[in-house]
C-alpha cells in the first residue's frame, strides 16, 4: 500500500515584485514607488543593475522563513503540498529554492483571474510525480461571468505500482465585504464555486467510482463547515472532512481572523470513500506560526462573533512575534494510504 503525506497551505501573500514598489500587490493603501535610498535600504537594485536581486518575495526574509519552517513543522516536508495566495510559477520556484532548500521537483501554477493575483499550485517530491494537470478557471456561469477566480486545480499524481491519486485544489471566495451588499454577493460566490466543485467530483467520479477511486478536495474555503455556502461541497457530497477526526472542537481551527480575534476551520482536506476507509490517522494542523498578538482568542461562532474561549499562549517558532507570523492561516498535513 502506497503512503504519502499531504498538506494543504494558504501560505498568505506569497508574491513577487520589484523591489522599487513600496507596498503589496493589490494593496488598498500606500501606493507608491521607494525612493532610491529606500530601495537600497531594502536591500534592492534597480532592475537595470542587477535584475536577479532587483524583486523579492514579499515582504520580509524573517517572515518567509517562518512559512518554511511551518511547513517542515513536523520535522520533514510533506511529500505533496497544495498552496493558496501564491503569485505566480516563479514566485514558488523562489520560495521552494530559499526556503524549503529546493525539496521539490515537480511544481505546477496556473495563472487565474483573481485582482491580487493569487493562485493556487501544487508541489510535488518525485517520485510522487505530476501526471496531468486540468483547469477550470475559464468555465463560466449563466451569466457569463468566471465561476473562479483562484482556480479548481485537479492534478493526477503517479504515487508507483501502477497507483494514483487526484487532488482538487481550491481556494474559494473570502468573506471580506465593505457593505451587507457585497458581503451577500461574495457568500452567493462562495456556494457557486462549492455546487461546481461538487459537480466536477460527481463528473470525474460517476457510479461505483466515486467509492472506489482515491481522491482529495483540499484548499482554503474560506468559510467553517457547518456554512450553508459550503453546505453542496462539504456536507451533501459525501466526502470525509478529516479535521473532524479531532475529537476537540477547540482544536480544529485551521485560521486566526485578528480583526475581531475569532478563530475556526477554513482549510480542508475532504477524502474520497476509498481514501477515507483505508487513511486511519489523524490530521495534524500546525500552528507554531501564528502570530503572538493575542492570548486568548475565540471560536468563531458564525461571521466573526465570538463563541468558546481558545487558549492563544501555546508555544511558537522561535521568530514569530506580534507582527511577524508565517502566516493567518495554519498548514494541515494528513497521511494518505493507498
Amino acid at each position: 500500500m502506497a503512503s504519502l503525506t499531504l498538506c494543504t497551505f494558504n501560505v498568505e501573500n506569497l508574491f513577487l515584485r520589484y523591489k522599487i514598489f513600496g507596498y503589496l500587490p493589490g494593496g488598498r493603501f500606500k501606493r507608491r514607488i521607494l525612493t532610491n535610498r529606500e530601495l537600497v535600504e531594502e536591500g534592492g537594485f534597480l532592475p537595470s543593475q542587477k535584475w536577479k536581486n532587483s524583486f523579492k518575495i514579499f515582504d520580509k526574509d524573517a517572515w518567509r522563513l517562518l512559512t518554511g519552517k511551518a511547513i517542515k513543522g513536523q520535522g520533514s516536508l510533506p511529500d505533496i503540498l497544495c498552496v493558496q495566495e501564491v503569485e505566480n510559477m516563479q514566485a514558488l520556484r523562489r520560495f521552494n529554492d530559499d526556503f524549503l532548500d529546493g525539496y521539490y521537483d515537480n511544481i505546477m501554477v496556473i495563472d487565474g483571474h483573481d485582482p491580487r493575483l493569487i493562485d493556487v499550485g501544487i508541489l510535488t517530491k518525485s517520485p510522487f510525480k505530476i501526471r496531468d494537470i486540468v483547469s477550470h478557471m475559464d468555465e463560466k456561469d449563466d451569466k457569463g461571468e468566471y465561476i473562479f477566480s483562484r482556480d479548481c486545480l485537479e492534478s493526477t499524481l503517479d504515487v508507483g505500482n501502477g497507483k494514483h491519486v487526484r487532488i482538487f485544489i481550491n481556494h474559494l471566495k473570502s468573506k471580506y465585504a465593505e457593505t451587507p451588499e457585497e458581503k451577500k454577493k461574495a457568500d452567493l460566490r462562495r456556494l457557486k464555486q462549492a455546487e461546481r466543485v461538487a459537480q466536477i467530483i460527481k463528473e470525474r467520479f460517476p457510479g461505483s467510482a466515486f467509492n472506489d477511486e482515491p481522491f482529495a478536495v483540499v484548499g482554503d474555503f474560506n468559510d467553517t463547515p457547518d456554512s450553508p455556502y459550503l453546505k453542496p461541497l462539504v456536507k451533501d457530497l459525501g466526502l470525509e472532512n478529516v479535521i473532524m477526526r479531532i475529537h476537540n472542537e477547540r482544536e480544529r481551527w485551521t485560521h486566526w481572523w485578528d480583526t475581531p480575534n475569532v478563530v475556526g476551520q477554513l482549510d480542508y482536506i475532504l477524502l474520497s470513500p476509498s481514501l477515507s476507509r483505508n487513511s486511519t490517522g489523524q490530521p495534524y494542523i500546525e500552528r507554531r506560526g501564528i502570530s503572538k498578538r493575542r492570548e486568548v482568542s475565540y471560536l468563531d461562532a458564525g461571521d466573526g462573533r465570538k463563541g468558546e474561549e481558545v487558549d492563544f499562549t501555546f508555544n511558537r517558532f522561535p521568530g514569530v512575534t506580534k507582527k511577524i507570523e508565517a502566516s493567518d492561516h495554519c498548514p494541515v498535513l494528513f497521511k494518505l494510504q493507498l
